[in-house]
């Protein structure tokens, strides 16, 4: 009878160890994702205030800009992506050009071998 007592009330204290400890867990999640929300939410919040500002910011500038500097404005941006543009296909026409170059090379050795081939052959022939 002793016996069975102690080894039942030892199946007792592992079963309430193992809820303790899902439990625990369990809390833990509840936490860490109420921390992870609220971070967030704070985070969004930030943003959107900052993102006001620098649009505050923009807009007051765009009404002191005058027509001079919004033509430089629009030519800077022009320049900036033109150019590089330009830079790209210059590139690509020196790359074809030298491909091309190798390309007519290429062609006249075959050509060169494909002709000698076929003299030997007329002359076996005679």
């Amino acid at each position: 009878w002793y016996q069975r007592r102690v080894r039942e009330d030892e199946i007792w204290r592992q079963m309430c160890n193992c809820h303790q400890g899902t439990m625990e867990t369990y809390l833990e999640d509840i936490i860490v994702r109420s921390v992870d929300r609220t971070a967030d939410e704070q985070a969004r919040q930030e943003i959107q205030t900052k993102a006001e500002k620098i649009n505050d910011i923009a807009y007051e500038l765009e009404s002191k800009r005058d027509r001079l500097q919004s033509e430089n404005m629009v030519a800077e941006l022009v320049y900036s992506f033109l150019l590089p543009e330009v830079e790209k296909e210059t590139l690509r026409e020196n790359v074809k050009r030298e491909q091309r170059r190798h390309i007519l090379a290429a062609h006249s050795v075959i050509h060169g071998q494909t002709s000698d081939i076929e003299k030997e052959g007329e002359s076996s022939k005679q």
